[in-house]
């Protein structure tokens, strides 16, 4: 049983934010600020990057000595990656993209390295073990349309829970992690550049009557007069952001882990506060039993009216 592998979009759709790249919008009143969208976009692309490279160094690690299993013989299933372990006996690994190889649906090229350190417990599959993660000019380049980010710094991962694996999946223990990431360099395909931060909390369980994998994710400090927060930090446009969430962000592969099935979180801008509502159908409203559509942003516009965006996951 291959360890956090338990599905390929494991923490990569986690899109904790739930602010994924839409296809069609609906709106209403005012339009959406440009500024906004884009962030909202580079919000969804930096969130998606930094959980794919948790899901495949989490992936790996249960197959290495000194993180995972006690023994001698250990493979990666990271695509276009090396592992150089050369110091494994301190608890050090560098995970070195080839920058070469496509990889993933859509396809992107990663170069680079991530320095991996178990900087507390005896194996990362403990409760309370922390991962301490150093970004070292992490790029990666999206194929489809040539767009990249860049990441530079460090940031943690805590297993609460311990990975009970068998527990896991017989459906009667979660897993369940805290990360922390504190002035992280982000550099877009422009050379615009961004600062983030990161607290919060997933938690991961597994049904076995119906096979399915249900995911939630929570904002859990309190920073800038808000409670729940997730993220924040200075976006490209200089703005300075605070991400928290109203309820926890909740999605299952039955609807497919990129297509949260509820949850409220705003971000807070310079330019006023903007409200994203996930989990809805067409019309904005809730889908209940049904697969949503996409998610609702609101926010008050010039008019001084609330006005909304629907947009498509």
């Amino acid at each position: 049983m291959n360890k956090i592998n338990f599905s390929s979009a494991l923490l990569l759709c986690l899109f904790t934010t739930g602010i994924l790249s839409s296809c069609k919008k609906d709106n209403k009143n005012d339009t959406l600020d440009p500024q906004v969208e884009q962030f909202n976009s580079d919000a969804n692309y930096y969130k998606a990057e930094s959980d794919r490279a948790d899901q495949d160094i989490n992936g790996a690690l249960g197959d290495i000595p000194s993180f995972g299993k006690a023994e001698e013989a250990y493979s990666s299933p990271m695509c276009g990656v090396t592992i150089d372990s050369t110091q494994i006996s301190q608890h050090i690994l560098y995970f070195i993209f080839d920058s070469i190889t496509p990889c993933f649906s859509p396809s992107c090229i990663r170069s680079g390295k991530i320095k991996v350190e178990l900087t507390s417990g005896n194996l990362w599959s403990d409760a309370g073990s922390v991962l301490t993660l150093t970004y070292m000019d992490y790029k990666i380049l999206r194929m489809a349309d040539n767009k990249s980010i860049k990441f530079n710094g460090v940031k943690t991962l805590k297993n609460l829970s311990g990975n009970n694996w068998l527990g896991f999946y017989l459906g009667s223990s979660t897993l369940k992690y805290r990360e922390r990431a504190f002035n992280i360099n982000v550099i877009f395909d422009d050379g615009t550049t961004s600062v983030w931060n990161s607290a919060r909390t997933t938690e991961w369980s597994y049904s076995l009557a119906d096979s399915k994998l249900s995911f939630s994710a929570f904002g859990d400090t309190t920073l800038n007069g808000f409670s729940n927060v997730d993220s924040w930090g200075v976006n490209r446009y200089g703005m300075d952001f605070t991400t928290f969430y109203n309820t926890a962000i909740v999605s299952n592969t039955y609807c497919g882990l990129w297509r949260p099935v509820s949850g409220e979180l705003v971000h807070h801008l310079n330019v006023g506060d903007f409200t994203l509502t996930l989990g809805v159908d067409q019309t904005g409203n809730p889908s209940g039993l049904l697969c949503a559509y996409g998610y609702k942003v609101s926010w008050t516009g010039s008019s001084g009216n609330v006005s909304t965006v629907i947009l498509s996951y």
